[in-house]
This record gives structure tokens, C-alpha cells and sequence, in this order.
């Protein structure tokens, strides 16, 4: 059976960035099938649907730098795995930031 958290093997991760630019990315990606209540967000295509619950951390900080983090947990909500591991694929590209 397929993994459907394709950057990790757990269902949250920590992602450097806002809610916001994280909101950006995913309506710059998918459009329309992007909904936002609160902080949760979903994407849904028809084959698959995931729903995301977005939680502020504190931000890093290295030196003057300062990095705006949360965290970003998952959850199928539609379709098979091998459908949400590459709805999940697709979004972790979408919300990919630079630097590697």
C-alpha cells in the first residue's frame, strides 16, 4: 500500500512560513479547490480530498534571522492512498520554498 505522507512518514510536520503564504501556495496550485475556515484548509480534487489544520509556532531564529513557522497536519479525508499520497505529492511541490 502506498504511504500517503510522501515527505515524512508522519501526518504533521513543522513548515517554515505563515498560514498565510502557505494558503498562497496551495490557491496559486489548485484554485478553486482550495477551501479556507479558520485554520483549516482542504483540497479536493475527484479522486482525492485532504484536509489540512494549520498551528502557529514560535519562529526560529538564527542571529538577526527570523524564520515564521508552523505546524501542518494532514488528514485524509477522500479517495484511496495511492490518490492521496499524489494529491499530497502535488501539494507538498506547490509548497516547496527555496534554499535546497
Amino acid at each position: 500500500m502506498a504511504e500517503p505522507y510522501p515527505w515524512s512518514s508522519q501526518p504533521v510536520r513543522q513548515m517554515s512560513g505563515t498560514p498565510a503564504e502557505f494558503i498562497r501556495a496551495l490557491e496559486t496550485a489548485f484554485g478553486d479547490a482550495v477551501r479556507v475556515e479558520g485554520r483549516q484548509v482542504s483540497v479536493a480534487t475527484p479522486a482525492a480530498g485532504l484536509a489540512f489544520t494549520l498551528s502557529p509556532l514560535p519562529p526560529l531564529r538564527l542571529g538577526r534571522l527570523e524564520l515564521p513557522r508552523q505546524e501542518v497536519a494532514v488528514a485524509v479525508v477522500k479517495g484511496d492512498p495511492a490518490a492521496a499520497a499524489e494529491l499530497l505529492a502535488r501539494i507538498d511541490r506547490a509548497t516547496q520554498r527555496g534554499g535546497g
